[in-house]
């Protein structure tokens, strides 16, 4: 398959209707299809952001209002690249564009996720780092 051509992805905030598709496919195939809804999808303040292929989502994210060790932060939850769309930058441009659009909303609060070790990698390549098992 040939590499991605990134400027033709729309990149932004979403409704969680719109990602919850992909999230399943993703991350809970095999389970019903509301295993891929998580407490809180609707809450306000939470956000959510897809990079879009032709209207369809191929990688998403979610950023919920949630505390840190006592100080407001974002949870980063629920970040699936399409497999055909991994490794070729969707999910790093996807990234960033959804961390400078949350500073941007609230510059103070703390970022964090809980990652699954296939992950991890991405997370320090971005900048992020472990700090828990």
């Amino acid at each position: 398959m040939p590499p991605i051509d990134l400027s033709r992805l729309h990149v932004g905030q979403v409704s969680a209707d719109a990602i919850i598709p992909l999230r399943h496919r993703m991350l809970r195939q095999g389970l019903p299809l509301d295993s891929a809804r998580f407490p809180g999808d609707d809450d306000a303040a939470t956000l959510h952001f897809a990079a879009s292929e032709s209207g369809v989502p191929v990688c998403c994210l979610t950023l919920m209002a949630a505390e840190w060790e006592g100080c407001d932060a974002w949870q980063l939850r629920g970040m699936a690249t399409a497999s055909e769309f991994q490794g070729q930058g969707v999910g790093r441009r996807l990234f960033v564009h959804a961390m400078a659009e949350a500073r941007r909303k609230s510059p103070e609060r703390l970022m964090w996720c809980n990652a699954r070790v296939s992950a991890i990698g991405f997370y320090e390549r971005v900048g992020w780092g472990v700090v828990s098992e």
